[in-house]
């Protein structure tokens, strides 16, 4: 589930790309406002209809960016849940009798924050060592 950060030359990128075509959209809608014969109030009518359609492209964008938010958030409270429900029984070991009860209850929820590490936040070294090495070879 991670992603790596959007690199300041992919924004800049990015953001020139929707620039041109920003421009050329309002290229395109004057030459049909001009084919079409609409005069006298061409600039504002184009004008207006490239501010809707980068409105409409700009929502587009941040209803994506809204998403990825989302996920993001979901992602967080998975990790709170799976982490807190591991720690509970860590937290109330010591008041067990038994000296090996209280390490398998440690173990065990060692296990479990390892395995909510490795499923529910996976990273780069989601790959186990041993499978990066035959990829390697």
């Amino acid at each position: 589930m991670y992603r790596k950060p959007v690199t300041l030359r992919r924004r800049a990128i990015y953001s020139f790309c929707l620039g041109c075509g920003i421009f050329l959209l309002g290229i395109t809608l004057r030459t049909l406002l001009d084919n079409w014969g609409v005069s006298g109030v061409t600039a504002a009518v184009d004008d207006l209809l490239i501010g809707i359609l980068s409105g409409v492209l700009v929502f587009a964008y941040e209803r994506h960016q809204h998403k990825l938010i989302l996920e993001k958030m979901r992602v967080v409270a998975d990790m709170n849940h799976h982490i807190r429900n591991a720690l509970q029984p860590i937290m109330y070991s010591p008041y067990l009798k038994e000296q090996a009860e209280q390490v398998r209850i440690i173990q065990e929820g060692t296990r479990r924050i390892e395995w909510a590490l490795r499923e529910v936040l996976p990273g780069e070294d989601a790959v186990p060592p041993s499978s990066k090495a035959r990829s390697a070879a």
